[in-house]
């Protein structure tokens, strides 16, 4: 039986992701949402690793910038329970929950005025057709005899997960997505989200990277992505 990674294990993971993924264009602050939405999937024991490693930087030093970061670390969790639904994101919440300090913790409520109304179902319409534009027509079209789940998808996943953007923003979004769906090893929901990644700016050398750190925690957690294109054969079609 294969040993679980340890938490030095964990370490040396992050420590490689960070090196490897694309701050120069992408920023600094972003390679941990790959690692968090990944290790949901693969290990979500080690999501409390990942927090204490990222605590322990200078930019996390103050009370008020782990505030921020327990504020993206929770949207990121939330995001995920649309995809990848909600007992890991939950159990990966927990473990911070318990190496939490007091005067860290932020009671801020992001969605405490959401309602399903016309506004929202809007918002997450646009959010889709910016990540699908002429597929979206195919799908509602496959979804028609299945209306309780296109209903869903455009208010419920969109409206009300994927499209607020108040402490992510789309290109953080999108690698959460991105990440969350690649980790379960789906070819055509990743084919969508890789063209998503084109479709809110991400260039193609920038996407085959997030790519390939991806396959850097799959590789951890001991798990397959052999169903999953690259982006270079989506190209054509963003």
């Amino acid at each position: 039986m294969t040993e679980s990674p340890t938490e030095q294990d964990a370490v040396a993971l992050f420590e490689a992701l960070e090196f490897k993924f694309p701050h120069r264009t992408l920023g600094n602050d972003k390679w941990y949402l790959v690692a968090l939405s990944a290790l949901v999937a693969v290990n979500h024991d080690h999501i409390a690793t990942l927090y204490k490693y990222l605590i322990n930087k200078a930019e996390y030093s103050t009370s008020d910038s782990r505030k921020t970061l327990i504020r993206r670390i929770r949207e990121a969790l939330v995001e995920n329970i649309s995809i990848q639904g909600v007992c890991k994101p939950l159990e990966a919440l927990f473990g911070i929950i318990q190496i939490e300090r007091e005067e860290d913790k932020d009671y801020s409520f992001s969605r405490e005025n959401w309602s399903l109304n016309p506004e929202t179902h809007k918002r997450g319409k646009d959010w889709l057709e910016t990540i699908y534009k002429d597929s979206i027509n195919q799908i509602d079209a496959t979804l028609a005899a299945h209306r309780d789940i296109k209903l869903i998808n455009y208010d419920i996943t969109y409206g009300f997960y994927l499209s607020d953007m108040s402490i992510l923003d789309p290109v953080e979004t999108e690698l959460v997505v991105l990440t969350g769906i690649m980790i379960q090893n789906m070819g055509r929901l990743t084919a969508w989200h890789l063209r998503g990644m084109r479709r809110v700016g991400v260039s193609k050398e920038d996407t085959e990277t997030v790519h390939q750190c991806i396959e850097m925690v799959a590789k951890f957690g001991g798990i397959a992505l052999d169903k999953v294109p690259r982006v270079e054969a989506i190209e054509h079609e963003i």
